[in-house]
């Protein structure tokens, strides 16, 4: 578990600092990536709303049971009719793009949900993603858990243990993600000569668009949310967050 400080200030009326449960991340060398566009927004809702929120990260389904615990916010869960039995979500704070990635010589056509029949799809163990995704899991499609981290799912892509594997984008060039992808790849070679010809292909047409919210458990909002919403709304006239629609 580890926690991202930040030193803003108290102002009169300022809340005490909330936990905000994150899917932990580590790139390949066990650094946590950089997450400035929500840096931005935390810090602004600092100074707009005097709502300090802490950043805790953890793996992904121990954040999901603390927040359910009502122990804090979390940030990222699937807003779907089931959490929203138990959860306030905020309004969006800013969108992702999912794509399938394949090998380069094993792509396949992808415009539907039909087009994953009888494949194996891979994801990063924990992950939730909307209820279109979870009324075709294990039935049109298997779904493979893996490791959050990404080089464990090229690598298994690359040796054929899954036909496609899903990976999150903020922008809707599949290109990006792609040289992205590849750039991982090249600077974490593992000496396998069989697969240093193959490459990586994300298939052109997003499998989704998902939107990130904050949530808290229902019986916990004490009015958190409404102050997150202004701040979101503060944000997005200010430029700090893309208009989302």
């Amino acid at each position: 578990m580890s926690v991202w400080h930040r030193d803003v200030a108290a102002q009169p009326g300022t809340r005490l600092p909330i936990p905000v449960f994150m899917q932990e991340m580590v790139d390949a060398k066990g650094q946590a990536p950089k997450m400035m566009r929500m840096e931005n927004f935390l810090d602004f809702a600092a100074i707009s709303e005097n709502l300090q929120l802490q950043p805790v990260f953890y793996p992904w389904r121990r954040a999901i049971s603390k927040a359910a615990n009502g122990e804090g916010l979390i940030f990222g869960m699937a807003r779907n009719k089931q959490n929203e039995k138990n959860f306030h979500f905020s309004l969006p704070v800013h969108s992702r793009y999912i794509f399938l990635v394949t090998r380069a010589d094993a792509q396949f056509p992808f415009h539907d949900w039909n087009d994953l029949k009888g494949k194996s799809v891979g994801v990063p163990r924990g992950a939730q993603f909307n209820e279109a995704f979870e009324a075709h899991q294990d039935k049109l499609f298997r779904l493979e858990q893996d490791s959050p981290e990404p080089l464990s799912r090229i690598y298994k892509l690359l040796f054929k243990r899954m036909d496609a594997a899903v990976f999150a984008s903020p922008v809707k060039n599949p290109k990006m993600l792609e040289n992205r992808l590849q750039t991982l790849r090249e600077e974490n070679k593992a000496g396998l000569p069989q697969i240093d010809d193959v490459e990586l292909a994300v298939l052109p047409n997003p499998l989704m668009t998902e939107n990130l919210h904050f949530a808290i458990r229902s019986d916990k909002d004490d009015g958190v949310i409404e102050q997150l919403n202004d701040a979101i709304l503060r944000a997005r006239k200010a430029g700090i967050l893309e208009d989302i629609r």
